[in-house]
């Protein structure tokens, strides 16, 4: 059937006549007296052909042709006028009408014009029709084959990046982030691209958090966050939160229907995807293990550490390496057994297994030797892997079994991107170098692991009469003998100083003095700090005036006679390892002092298990 008619004359005669003409045949018609009127009709409806006289009030119908050409330049329009002059004329040609009818009308001949321009709308709107019905077929037709390469593809970073991208092109987003689903259930930022600021985004959301009721639907939503629409995909299948997008600044200034539309479709798509490729993965690691240790082999440990790499410089995320050498192994080869140096290298990849995360990476390098690549770890975090990483080993009853025997001589080394280097090379020797440091190291030539902190406090303060400390050209050095008596105070102003400085570095500082006084160049230095300061600080001591300090934990020990005798400054962070142990007598003041990395997380060690301290 044909759209409404629109006549547009100022004489109600002519209005009536023609809408009863017009009806008599069955069209709908709506009649208007002026050119301003006729423009709000075409404004809230559509009309299929309008019909104007020439000369009205104020805007004529020739303008008024104009004006609705300018919406719709397909616009059908008869004219009609008193005036012979118009048909054929100059101005009916510019508008682009060209039938024109005189007063007083023909019924025969309005009605045949008529037809013939709703015929001709007719032809443009089943021609439109089929445009769009085109367009929506190759629309989803190439939709359908972005899925299908999300379902063909397995490997999951290829497809976290894809997805982001796809989906901020269907729907017209210039921003997208995406965050997959981990072994635990939280999601993990993996991809962002666009006007985004990574400052901004969550590293980690929780499926129980704020948007937990509206990921499990399964379907898209628009959220206005700041007057800025946000639309949300999550990715579910089976019932299984897999992932979720989040599509920000629109080119249109807003999403609409067809977008949540589109996102739902690549979104299926997409958890299908996320699906499959962790079934893959986990197949590829089945296959690519050690069948002794269940430990990576070398070939696929460097594959995922240049997909982490590339991640790192995408995304300017960090990661930590970390090699582990048995230097022992070939002699507990030789003397007890190749059955027993398999039976150390199985307990120590127990031992790591039991401290890795999900993402962590084991891989044997050799026989003796093993790496680990820590995605989201920072320096101090990796000094701190190595730590729990040799006390697991200590406590691993399979490696116990032969330690017991024969020293094993497990050393390790650890290197962060980019702080250290930003290709595997680089990485790797600075692991090696950092190891060399330690098997050079005071640590290991006195044989310090198995003292208790006071003895080897005793140990490696000596007195004047002590043999002097072995020296390495390799090893950090370390030193003993008199000191300033204000040695001790420079070195709290001198680190408090470090502290405010760079507030967000991550460390572990001890300050240990006979007393803990309000007084002491570390907590007055300190005084403005802030109290989420990432460093970790304690003072130990016989309580005196300090109770309490915003940066500061204060760890009173009532009647310990060696706090008395001495004092001490241990800290160790990413960017420093320092030691100072002094003891005060009836004449100069005697101390140690090191910048030895093995010593001084050594001393931390004793120290905590000396009183009970939390580990960081």
């Amino acid at each position: 059937m044909a759209g409404p008619i629109l006549v547009v004359d100022d004489d109600p005669f002519f209005r009536q006549l023609a809408s009863d003409m017009l009806s008599r045949r069955g069209y709908r018609v709506v009649t208007v007296e002026s050119a301003a009127q006729a423009l709000e009709e075409v404004g809230r409806a559509s009309y299929d052909l309008v019909i104007t006289d020439v000369v009205m009030p104020g805007m004529d119908g020739i303008t008024l042709t104009e004006k609705l050409r300018e919406r719709d330049p397909a616009q059908e329009v008869i004219l009609v006028s008193t005036r012979t002059d118009v048909k054929g004329s100059a101005m009916a040609l510019k508008v682009g009408v060209a039938v024109v009818l005189p007063k007083p009308v023909d019924e025969t001949d309005l009605l045949l014009a008529t037809e013939r321009a709703l015929e001709r709308a007719q032809l443009r709107h089943e021609r439109a029709k089929l445009q769009n019905e085109n367009l929506e077929f190759a629309r989803y037709q190439h939709l359908h084959q972005r899925c299908l390469e999300f379902l063909s593809q397995p490997d999951l970073e290829w497809l976290q990046e894809r997805v982001a991208a796809e989906l901020a092109s269907v729907c017209d987003a210039q921003s997208a982030a995406l965050w997959i689903s981990d072994d635990r259930g939280q999601l993990v930022l993996r991809a962002y691209r666009g006007l985004l600021d990574r400052h901004f985004l969550a590293d980690r959301i929780s499926p129980e958090g704020p948007l937990g009721p509206y990921m499990r639907e399964g379907h898209p939503w628009v959220a206005h966050e700041q007057r800025s629409p946000i639309l949300y995909v999550p990715f579910v299948n089976n019932g299984e939160l897999l992932g979720l997008a989040q599509l920000s600044d629109p080119l249109a200034g807003d999403f609409r229907a067809e977008h949540l539309h589109y996102a739902k479709i690549l979104g299926d798509s997409a958890a299908v995807g996320v699906k499959n490729g962790r079934k893959m993965l986990a197949l590829q690691r089945l296959g690519l293990r050690d069948r002794d240790t269940a430990a990576y082999n070398l070939s696929y440990f460097t594959d995922y550490a240049s997909k982490e790499i590339y991640k790192a410089r995408r995304y300017g995320r960090m990661f930590s390496l970390l090699t582990f050498s048995v230097d022992n192994l070939p002699l507990v080869r030789m003397r007890l057994g190749a059955t027993e140096a398999r039976l150390a290298v199985r307990g120590i990849i127990k031992a790591f297994s039991r401290i890795v995360r999900d993402s962590d990476v084991i891989a044997k390098a050799s026989d003796q030797e093993f790496y680990l690549l820590l995605p989201e770890t920072d320096f101090f975090g990796a000094m701190m892997f190595v730590r729990r990483a040799l006390a697991a080993v200590r406590e691993e009853p399979e490696a116990q079994e032969v330690e017991a025997r024969l020293p094993l001589g497990l050393v390790g080394g650890a290197s962060t991107f980019p702080k250290d280097g930003e290709d595997f090379d680089e990485l790797m020797y600075r692991c090696r170098r950092r190891m060399d440091e330690r098997r050079a190291s005071l640590q290991r030539k006195l044989m310090l692991d198995t003292l208790p902190f006071w003895d080897e406090v005793d140990l490696l303060l000596g007195n004047a009469s002590s043999p002097r400390l072995p020296v390495e050209e390799n090893a950090e050095p370390s030193r003993r003998g008199k000191v300033s008596d204000a040695l001790f105070d420079e070195l709290q102003v001198e680190i408090a100083r470090e502290l405010m400085r760079d507030p967000a570095s991550r460390g572990l500082l001890y300050v240990g003095s006979p007393e803990i006084r309000s007084e002491l160049p570390i907590v007055q230095g300190l005084e403005s700090a802030s109290p989420d300061m990432a460093s970790r600080i304690y003072l130990l001591g016989r309580r005196m005036d300090l109770e309490s300090h915003r940066a500061l934990t204060p760890v009173f020990l009532e009647g310990d006679e060696r706090m008395s005798r001495h004092e001490f400054i241990l800290w160790l962070s990413e960017n420093a390892a320092y030691a100072l142990i002094q003891r005060r007598g009836l004449g100069a003041t005697w101390g140690f002092h090191s910048s030895d990395t093995a010593v001084v997380d050594g001393l931390i060690t004793r120290l905590q298990a000396e009183y009970d301290l939390q580990p960081y």
